[in-house]
């Protein structure tokens, strides 16, 4: 009966431990749910909202098969923005044919065409690296050793984000596409059968050992039968002095018959030892699978109350159009770019990413520079090592402008091989070399995305000025607003700041718009303008030379960017255009055109009139009318941009 019952343990014990396996494997379902879909070969880009993934548990992965194949998330706003001019579908996911479905989206028609005329469409473009995702993955991200055409993007959505699926643009959407969503099994049965398994097994085990111990008590001698196990004692202790017996006596006739007892005492020997191992199995087998995970195991109790979070006031600012992570990439391929264009002075790969006034000085120096490589003037190079300001403007529709603040390094190909000679040295003798001081300002960025499908470009880079403090800013997820360049809330409206200081370089500190700016040694007023002309005027006069100097000053075709500083006044950038006038008077005497004014114009030689554009980029913080202070100057950027006679 003993053994019969630790049998029925054991029996019990591996059906337990079968269906605690067979719950976290072959009975646990499927590891992932797979919906399929057949894109439209029209549509050039496919979207899915993430309430859509959110339809079906566990972590969803988007599947494209394709040598183009490429998938993006971003906030949903942005994405549809840059997908409206262009015929793209619409996934939606049925959960219960268990398919994803398309729907095609006409592009939206901006502007109509005139009676008669055919609407344009807008040439398809190629999503990668556009500002606008907040990640993307191409074929040529996969890892090595991956299929080559098919990619995999785990896709972890918050709220208000879509993905985007295209290949190149000009090419339809893969036509294999699928959602696959990971599923991690809830079997909180595995666990209590596997523990009444390992018990079962334990029992078992022990009967089994009790069983035996009962049948070695009837052998032998009764006398001094006590304890526990002492029948399994005794014969293990007996086989252990047979063995030691068996060993010491010689070898005679008969010996086969000793041999045979030996081995049958050996297999009971083993049989005994089996048996002991079998409740350790069963503990070994309990630990190693249930493990610590609680979806291992049946939650008991009330289930727990989820604490509502009160939903968030609605707010009337409108959202931040990039996140931190944003910032720092279109930051860091910026100067990628702008880096390689000034190692190569490259006017078109410059203007992928500038534009406006930012462009004009750029492209002048390259021009300069370019007919003269000794040309001292070397623009600083932008790093992507932000400082710690920037203003985001706060919208949900385009243009979008950003001000951020970054570190500079010297223009030269490399600072630190940059020297200067020693004057004093004597002819013939090597000049004495000395290392150049590494100063390089840190420069203001004004950004500008004008339409969803471009990146952000530089409209303006200023080098801030030594010893200034910023004004106090709003926290940059909050946002700023743009100003619009006639609000009558601060001491200048934006768009006459650049105006009213061209008046003040033009006609110097005693003209009545000199009365709104903090002009005291303003280093720009002392070496431009109306200071300069005087200057050369003084100095042409000196020499007894009949040539005229003059100036003029008038405020750049770029509209100014006034962003708020959330404390009442405003950053304004604007540009101020200087022309500098040399006239012979109709003397004999008559400007020389040279150097860089002949590599920018073509001019040479001996000139009736001459006249210098010089493009000041201007950065400007504007208080309040109610603050009582004076505008102050907090950065410049000066350079020879034009010359005409």
């Amino acid at each position: 009966m003993r053994y019969v019952l630790a049998i029925a343990a054991l029996v019990i014990s591996g059906v337990l431990l079968l269906l605690g396996i067979g719950q976290r494997t072959f009975l646990a379902g499927p590891s992932e749910i797979s919906f399929p879909v057949e894109t439209n070969s029209e549509a050039g880009y496919a979207l899915i909202d993430g309430g859509e993934l959110a339809k079906m548990p566990g972590q969803a992965n988007v599947v494209v098969r394709g040598g183009q194949a490429f998938v993006a998330t971003g906030q949903t706003r942005d994405v549809e923005g840059w997908v409206e001019p262009y015929l793209h579908a619409e996934l939606t996911v049925d959960t219960k044919q268990q398919r994803l479905l398309s729907a095609l989206v006409a592009p939206a028609v901006v502007d109509a065409p005139a009676p008669g005329a055919e609407a344009e469409v807008p040439a398809a473009l190629d999503p990668r690296g556009s500002d606008l995702w907040l990640e993307e993955r191409s074929v040529d991200d996969e890892s090595e050793g991956a299929d080559a055409s098919t990619l995999r993007v785990p896709v972890a959505l918050g709220e208000e984000q879509t993905v985007l699926i295209a290949s190149n643009g000009e090419d339809p959407v893969p036509s294999d596409v699928s959602l696959v969503w990971a599923q991690d099994p809830d079997t909180p049965w595995a666990g209590p059968l596997l523990v009444g398994g390992g018990l079962f097994a334990v029992v078992g085990g022990v009967l089994y050992l009790l069983a035996i111990d009962h049948n070695r008590r009837g052998l032998g001698p009764r006398r001094g039968r006590r304890g526990p196990l002492q029948g399994i004692r005794n014969a293990f202790g007996r086989s252990g002095r047979r063995r030691r017996a068996a060993a010491q006596a010689p070898v005679e006739n008969g010996a086969g018959s000793g041999s045979g007892s030996a081995s049958m005492r050996s297999t009971r020997g083993a049989r005994l030892r089996r048996a002991a191992s079998l409740p350790a199995l069963g503990l070994a087998a309990v630990v190693g699978l249930t493990g610590c995970s609680p979806s291992y195991w049946p939650q008991l109790g009330p289930e727990p109350v989820k604490e509502e979070t009160p939903a968030p006031t609605p707010s009337s600012a409108a959202p931040v159009p990039v996140t931190d992570g944003q910032l720092s990439r279109i930051v860091q391929r910026i100067s990628e770019l702008s880096n390689e264009a000034d190692d190569g002075l490259n006017v078109d790969l410059l203007g992928e990413r500038f534009t406006g006034d930012a462009l004009a000085q750029r492209t002048a120096n390259y021009t300069i520079r370019s007919a003269m490589p000794e040309y001292s003037v070397v623009p600083p190079r932008i790093t992507d090592k932000e400082l710690d300001y920037e203003l985001v403007q706060s919208t949900e529709s385009w243009p979008r402008t950003i001000f951020v603040t970054v570190e500079s390094t010297s223009g030269s190909d490399d600072p630190a091989d940059a020297v200067v000679e020693d004057p004093t040295a004597e002819d013939g003798a090597d000049p004495e070399q000395t290392e150049a001081p590494a100063t390089s300002p840190s420069l203001a960025l004004v950004l500008t995305q004008e339409t969803p499908q471009q990146n952000y470009q530089v409209s303006r880079v200023l080098a801030l000025r030594g010893g200034i403090s910023m004004p106090q800013a709003a926290p940059a997820e909050e946002g700023t607003a743009l100003l619009a360049n006639d609000i009558e809330s601060l001491v200048v409206p934006p768009g006459e700041v650049g105006a009213q200081f061209a008046a003040v370089l033009q006609g110097g500190a005693e003209v009545p718009e000199a009365e709104a700016f903090d002009i005291e040694d303003d280093t720009l007023l002392k070496n431009y303008g109306k200071a300069l002309a005087e200057q050369a005027q003084k100095q042409s006069d000196d020499k007894g030379q009949s040539m005229a100097f003059s100036v003029a000053a008038r405020q750049g075709d770029e509209e100014p960017v006034a962003l708020s500083t959330g404390v009442g006044g405003a950053l304004v950038a604007t540009t101020v255009i200087e022309e500098q006038i040399v006239d012979s008077a109709g003397g004999r005497y008559k400007p020389q055109a040279n150097g860089a004014v002949t590599a920018l114009s073509g001019l040479e030689g001996e000139q009736e009139r001459l006249v210098q554009e010089v493009a000041h980029q201007l950065l400007f913080y504007v208080p309040s009318k109610t603050d009582g202070s004076k505008i102050q100057l907090l950065g410049v950027t000066s350079e020879l941009v034009g010359v005409r006679n």
